[in-house]
């Protein structure tokens, strides 16, 4: 009678404590396992094992739960069918199986899910030295039949932080605003600097060549904050940059000096290939706010500015100079200055013009017309209608000049 006690109760508990260590296992997600090891570095250390290597634990605690069931079910039926005959063996087995199915399985599971963190704590040093003592068997399993080891695959980290700040945002404990940072966060580190590049052929440059006053009129033109300076001509030698105030502050107080070479700062220089997380914290550590991308033969690619890398994270930012202005201004000799903003359809209207399905800004009209970025001075012909674009900013043209065309007028 002992044994057959003692053969159910110790199968019922194994089993139980084997459901326990899976739900546990499995469930434990990766941010828990650092908090517990924030908390508990040694314990941690085991559970990252058994995460990277998942295949081992799972194997242990399938292998004892077998034996358990297999071993305790053999050894309790025959001393069952020994203490009471077999007339009653069917009646012993469901029961067996209820008990085995409830306490063994149902239970423990939902156990360890729901208090995993705290059930990770117990039997992270147990279940750890199940797998020393049977590593020889591991061998065996791993490799038989196969012949060679599985590759392990993981969930990334990254995409479980996606995930969990969409599921944050659903319950109410983060904004949508909140989760677009988390979420641009996650995304900015796995791109390279030349997804969040300013193109070369889009950057507005300034030259060493240029007057104070010239390089005025041009930084006014394109109304940035800072800009990159080149030798001459030349937009691969960038002999770094100039702040707009600074330019200001020149032209002030030193008029009789028209070089910008003295108000000049270092920029810094990265490839093309350069992490855009890592180049977001060289902006913070080493307070810069612009880069250069150039190749591995010096090659200007392109610029990145922190207003770019930030945009990852918030979405677009735009200051007074980004909103397309409406202004729509009349100018001697029968030239309208217009902005990139105004309706199409109110141009049309106001000169008269001969241009069909005129909708949208005159901005995006244009950007169809030229079917490429234009630059400040090009032209295009159109309704009886001469456009020039005056100035360009952050991929829209941000004025034009309209004039009859004289060719139709004649």
């Amino acid at each position: 009678m002992a044994l057959f006690v003692f053969s159910v109760c110790l199968a019922l508990i194994v089993s139980a404590l084997c459901s326990l260590m899976e739900a546990t296992l499995l469930s434990l997600t990766p941010s828990q396992v650092a908090q517990l090891s924030q908390r508990h570095p040694k314990l941690g250390a085991i559970w990252q094992d058994f995460k990277s290597r998942i295949d081992r634990p799972i194997a242990v605690i399938l292998l004892i739960n077998t034996a358990a069931h297999t071993i305790g079910a053999s050894i309790a039926g025959s001393q069952f069918d020994e203490l009471f005959g077999d007339e009653w063996i069917l009646v012993f087995s469901l029961v067996f199986t209820y008990l085995m199915l409830q306490f063994t399985e149902i239970l423990p599971k939902t156990l360890g899910v729901k208090h995993n963190r705290f059930f990770a704590r117990l039997i992270a040093r147990p279940l750890m030295a199940a797998v020393s003592v049977l590593a020889p068997v591991l061998y065996l399993v791993q490799w038989v039949p196969f012949k060679g080891r599985r590759r392990n695959e993981t969930t990334p980290a990254a995409e479980e932080i996606a995930a969990l700040a969409g599921l944050a945002r659903l319950s109410k404990q983060i904004s949508s605003q909140q989760e677009r940072i988390i979420k641009g966060g996650v995304r900015l580190s796995r791109l390279d600097v030349c997804n969040v590049m300013l193109p070369r052929e889009d950057i507005s440059f300034l030259s060493t060549s240029q007057t104070t006053s010239d390089a005025l009129i041009t930084a006014h033109l394109e109304a940035h904050t800072r800009f990159p300076i080149c030798e001459g001509d030349n937009r691969d030698h960038v002999a770094g940059y100039v702040n707009f105030k600074e330019l200001v502050y020149h032209m002030r107080t030193n008029s009789a000096d028209p070089s910008l070479r003295g108000i000049i700062r270092p920029i810094h220089f990265v490839a093309p290939s350069d992490s855009a997380s890592d180049l977001l914290r060289a902006f913070v550590e080493q307070h810069v706010h612009m880069a250069i991308v150039r190749d591995r033969d010096g090659k200007t690619l392109g610029v990145v500015t922190l207003e770019d890398l930030v945009e990852e994270f918030v979405g677009e930012l735009e200051d007074e100079f980004d909103r397309l202005p409406r202004m729509f201004h009349v100018l001697r000799g029968g030239t309208w200055m217009i902005g990139g903003g105004t309706p199409m359809s109110q141009v049309v209207s106001e000169l008269q013009l001969d241009v069909p399905n005129a909708t949208g800004s005159v901005s995006a009209w244009l950007l169809q017309r030229f079917e490429r970025m234009p630059k400040p001075g090009d032209q295009i012909q159109e309704g009886g209608a001469v456009f020039t674009v005056r100035r360009v900013r952050r991929g829209k043209i941000f004025e034009v000049a309209v004039s009859r065309d004289k060719r139709s007028a004649s």
